[in-house]
């Protein structure tokens, strides 16, 4: 389970006194968001295995879905933080269009779809 900081639960306006923490936050969970997307994408099609050096074949022993899904999901969960959050706000302020945003924008109108 995620711990929710007390900046990610609601949008910090520019006259609070804590603004700009909340801003730097923002900052640092849309790289986190990067970080867990970038490591998804590299299990993305990735097998496990080794080279059988008495016949010189490759040996798939598994793959490596579960990383995959256990990165989407981290990246995901983050997402839905970020579009409670001042990251929302910067995303559209940089106005972004790569995955990272794409993620927040989309959990940002489930949330309100969901009311």
């Amino acid at each position: 389970m995620l711990a929710i900081g007390p900046d990610f639960d609601r949008f910090v306006e520019t006259h609070e006194p804590h603004y700009f923490h909340a801003q730097a936050r923002g900052f640092a969970l849309i790289r986190k968001i990067e970080r867990h997307l970038k490591s998804a994408n590299s299990y993305a099609g990735r097998y496990y295995g080794y080279t059988d050096h008495e016949t010189g074949d490759v040996v798939i022993t598994g793959e490596c879905d579960e990383e995959y899904e256990a990165e989407w999901s981290k990246a995901c969960d983050l997402a839905r933080m970020a579009a409670r959050s001042n990251a929302y706000w910067i995303i559209r302020a940089q106005s972004r269009d790569d995955e990272a945003a794409m993620l927040i924008h989309e959990a940002y109108a489930q949330a309100a779809r969901q009311g």
